[in-house]
């Protein structure tokens, strides 16, 4: 991370570096007047850690330009690293096993780095800052913090949710100079939450990406999934490209495409392929579900037991209360299970056509509610807009292409192993258009039969022919194998890491 950080810095001064030059110069091969030229700029730069914590990206950095000084015999200012190498550090007891512990002399220094106010911009930021989550933050903190950066971001509203590394990659990022290079290891949350915006529109549009690492495990120590991000301050070239790294493979994707997309940064990023990403953005054929259904919450009583009963009552609706009273597609009155008092109680009923499950496990439905049941706010519900077609949207939204939509967009890290998508996402969903799919009367069998795990279900013949019609209309048919074992490929993955987690 460190001598990455460097060499991205130097590019913006020696624009025609190789990476072979700078390799040569790293490794104290290059020629000794080489050295001193890149040594001269290097030795000028201000470099910070705003949670300096053990030291250690402080340590490293030190001993990397001590050591390409000591190789290239550059004379460096005694105590060099007191005026360009800083770090902020508000627990003492951490600060001073800090100081004890480091060979170099930086400036460290004990205070809360949202209340500092740095001397000069910054050339190079490396950072892990605190993880703590809002919930653990006052109410009268948070609100501090957003009257401290509301005025400096006046195109996005701060959220009160976020959490507190937001804040802190906010001031990095302002303090960071022209063409300076941050490199920061943080939580993935804000690649998907709406309290994230603020960072994707900053990263998006005012940094060049270099790149994102995801190492696709969970972070024991804080429980929290956690990526590796670089860039540089200035207006991304328009063909930049944003090398993707995951499970020890990568890709590249353009940072231009993160501007068409209006879907999660992890998802887009990480689990779904630039060719997919591309049909995503680009095929009519596609819509998303908030633009042909309106969607709504289902009730919410404030207590369960006192307002659902299990037997019918003289003042009882019958109800769908949880997927798990659920095993088909369509679902009528006779698969009642629960009844919900329909008078005295302090909430709205609630009913839709179709109901989305919100948080999922192994295996995909989109109920049809054919009796148009009140329903609890496990699902949302789903009202196309036409009023028409219910049966159709049935088989739309139970197809695969739907179900990999969940996978690859679906935010994760829950548990379980579950996936969800909030009603923000959930109207962002890409859905095939139906206008030119039939669905035979043979295939019916498909909405009342049971819904299997995922490693039965995708086995199922009915399965496979309503996914070759759906993939057909969309203009995907060369591509639904593939698709396939991408949905395969996540859910394996998925089911793995809730074993991980829970082992």
């Amino acid at each position: 991370m460190v001598r990455e950080a460097i060499f991205w810095r130097l590019v913006q001064d020696f624009p025609n570096v190789s990476h072979d030059q700078y390799h040569t110069f790293i490794t104290g091969l290059a020629e000794r007047r080489t050295g001193e030229n890149f040594l001269n700029i290097l030795c000028e730069y201000q470099f910070q850690d705003p949670s300096a914590g053990d030291g250690i990206f402080l340590e490293t950095l030190c001993r990397e330009i001590y050591g390409l000084c000591k190789k290239y015999d550059y004379q460096i200012k005694r105590g060099w690293e007191a005026e360009h190498v800083h770090g902020w550090e508000i627990n003492s007891k951490i600060l001073e096993a800090c100081k004890r512990n480091m060979s170099f002399s930086p400036h460290l220094i004990h205070s809360d780095y949202l209340n500092s106010k740095p001397k000069k911009p910054v050339d190079v930021i490396i950072a892990n800052p605190p993880y703590v989550r809002q919930e653990y933050l006052s109410s009268d903190y948070k609100q501090k913090l957003i009257e401290q950066f509301q005025p400096e971001f006046p195109g996005i509203k701060l959220s009160v949710r976020c959490d507190l590394y937001i804040y802190f990659l906010l001031k990095v990022l302002k303090n960071l100079n022209k063409n300076g290079v941050f490199t920061f290891i943080i939580p993935n949350s804000w690649m998907d939450n709406s309290y994230g915006e603020i960072l994707r529109t900053l990263f998006r549009d005012e940094f060049q990406l270099l790149s994102i690492t995801d190492s696709g495990s969970r972070h024991f120590k804080q429980e929290v999934n956690t990526v590796i991000i670089s860039g540089i301050r200035k207006n991304p070239a328009k063909n930049n490209q944003i090398i993707v790294n995951l499970d020890q493979k990568s890709k590249s994707i353009s940072q231009e495409r993160l501007r068409l997309l209006d879907l999660g940064w992890h998802g887009s990023l990480f689990r779904c392929p630039s060719w997919l990403l591309k049909q995503i953005t680009e095929n009519k054929a596609l819509g998303a579900i908030g633009d042909e259904f309106s969607v709504c919450s289902g009730i919410i009583t404030g207590n369960n037991r006192a307002y659902y009963h299990q037997q019918k009552t003289d003042n009882s609706l019958p109800a769908i209360r949880s997927p798990k009273e659920t095993t088909s597609i369509r679902f009528t009155q006779s698969d009642v299970q629960s009844w919900i008092q329909k008078n005295g109680a302090g909430f709205s009923i609630r009913k839709a056509p179709l109901l989305w499950i919100d948080l999922r496990g192994g295996r995909h439905v989109v109920i049809w509610n054919q009796d148009n049941l009140p329903f609890e706010h496990t699902f949302y519900g789903l009202h196309p807009k036409d009023g028409k077609n219910v049966e159709a949207w049935a088989y739309v939204m139970n197809s695969s292409w739907v179900w990999l939509m969940v996978e690859l967009f679906g935010r994760r890290g829950l548990g379980g192993g579950a996936v969800r998508l909030v009603k923000n996402d959930l109207v962002k969903l890409p859905i095939p258009l139906f206008a030119n799919i039939k669905f035979p009367s043979n295939l019916s069998g498909f909405l009342e039969r049971p819904i299997y795990n995922w490693r039965t279900e995708l086995e199922q013949e009915d399965r496979k022919r309503v996914d070759d019609r759906i993939f057909k209309a969309i203009g995907m048919g060369e591509k639904q194998k593939e698709c396939m074992i991408l949905l395969r490929s996540l859910m394996e993955k998925r089911e793995s890491k809730a074993r991980s987690v829970h082992d």
